[in-house]
């Protein structure tokens, strides 16, 4: 049995000797009060620069650490002395891409293990709120923060309306909002900015974007839930004025903001938000040899490249860019409030945050939201006040504290 295990796993990639400074790590997601997620990145040392956020929570989750390792292409194996004959690769620890395969076999000591699972993200922390999200890695002292980005609801006219007056509202836009931090110099071989050795790396950067993920939701008493794309403009009307026998809540004078209605009127309260994924991406240069293929054997008569007329030796030394990224879903986040999760693709996974970073504002008659006249807006995290007025009434538009409407409400 134990032979049919190894002989099924000689072609595989094996890890049997992982990078010191590129180990993988675990990740570990939380959520922080004032609505951050924080992400904090894998293991190794070196000067710190900005963005320098910790986390609070710690996950144990599949964390990738960018970069990459040696591993070996195993071919042949000899139970009798547990060796096995294979050829050193060197894999990226994100994806798993092979980077380089050396062109000689080697023979060494084989107790093979099944492959580790792939892991996620680079990062060890994440703290995760309402006003945004930060990732840090902890080994290299870096974090990067993203807040939620504002979406925008333009509405027409508000803050007050009429029964079964026109109202419009449209989805104003949700941009994509990112973050990042950085550090300037990690010696994962040992050297420094003045004297650079291979692995070491430099202008590590840690970015954190928010994108748009499906439409904005909003839901307003007795209009019902509507679903608005980018840019889409839906007409509506109220049909009951906002009273306390309707379901109408708090007075105006108790919102912040609503300093143009009388304070004892009574408001209608809805809602609106929209779904953000979360993706990350590090980016840094590494210090690496410069190896060609020269004419002749090498120093030990050996020929291993050019088809047996040359040998491998390092001509030189640069700096060479790498990055990697990905996803990062809720289900990584610890303590995740299950009202920030939503399912975008309706598998019955989580695999958005909700942004509640709703910004309500007012648009003229031809749908400008920087009239001069008109602008302007209110922020209530997602929180939606409305006032409707009977049949009479005053609209709800500025520079008309005079002006009524009246007109004769059919039942």
């Amino acid at each position: 049995m134990k032979r049919a295990r190894l002989l099924l796993l000689l072609f595989a990639l094996i890890s049997i000797q992982p990078s010191p400074a590129l180990a993988q790590s675990a990740p570990a997601c939380s959520f922080q009060p004032d609505g951050s997620i924080i992400c904090t990145t894998g293991d190794g040392g070196g000067n710190s620069g900005e963005g320098n956020e910790g986390g609070e929570e710690e996950n144990t989750g599949g964390v990738c650490t960018p970069g990459n390792h040696m591993t070996y292409r195993v071919t042949a194996y000899d139970e009798a002395s547990n060796t096995c004959t294979a050829f050193p690769i060197r894999v990226d620890n994100c994806t798993g891409t092979i980077i380089q395969v050396w062109e000689q076999p080697t023979t060494l000591s084989c107790d093979l293990q099944e492959p580790a699972a792939a892991p996620l993200h680079p990062c060890t922390t994440f703290t995760v709120g309402a006003g945004g999200i930060t990732c840090t890695n902890s080994g290299w002292n870096v974090s990067a923060r993203v807040t939620f980005p504002e979406i925008y609801l333009d509405v027409r006219p508000y803050p007050a309306t009429l029964v079964r007056w026109p109202t419009s509202v449209r989805n104003g836009g949700m941009p994509e909002s990112s973050g990042s931090g950085g550090v300037n110099y990690i010696s994962n071989g040992g050297g420094s900015a003045g004297n650079p050795q291979v692995g070491d790396w430099q202008n590590l950067r840690l970015i954190l974007t928010l994108q748009s993920a499906g439409p904005m939701f909003v839901t307003l008493p007795h209009v019902g839930d509507l679903v608005l794309s980018n840019g889409a403009t839906q007409s509506i009307q109220w049909e009951v004025p906002s009273h306390p026998a309707v379901g109408a809540g708090p007075l105006a004078g108790s919102i912040s903001g609503l300093d143009e209605l009388p304070g004892d009127m009574p408001l209608f309260v809805g809602h609106g938000r929209a779904p953000y994924k979360l993706f990350w991406e590090l980016r840094y240069l590494e210090y690496e040899a410069i190896e060609e293929c020269v004419s002749g054997p090498n120093g030990n008569g050996n020929y291993n490249c050019g088809g047996g007329t040359g040998h491998k030796e390092i001509t030189g030394y640069e700096w060479k860019n790498n990055s990697s990224g990905g996803e990062i879903p809720p289900s990584a986040v610890a303590n995740l409030p299950a009202a920030l999760m939503v399912d975008v693709n309706n598998d019955g996974t989580p695999d958005a945050y909700w942004d509640n970073n709703l910004t309500l504002r007012r648009m003229d008659e031809s749908g400008s939201v920087s009239s001069p006249q008109y602008q302007r807006s209110w922020n209530w995290g997602g929180i939606i006040y409305w006032a409707v007025r009977e049949g009479q009434g005053q609209i709800g538009w500025p520079g008309q504290q005079e002006s009524f409407i009246s007109f004769i409400c059919v039942q």
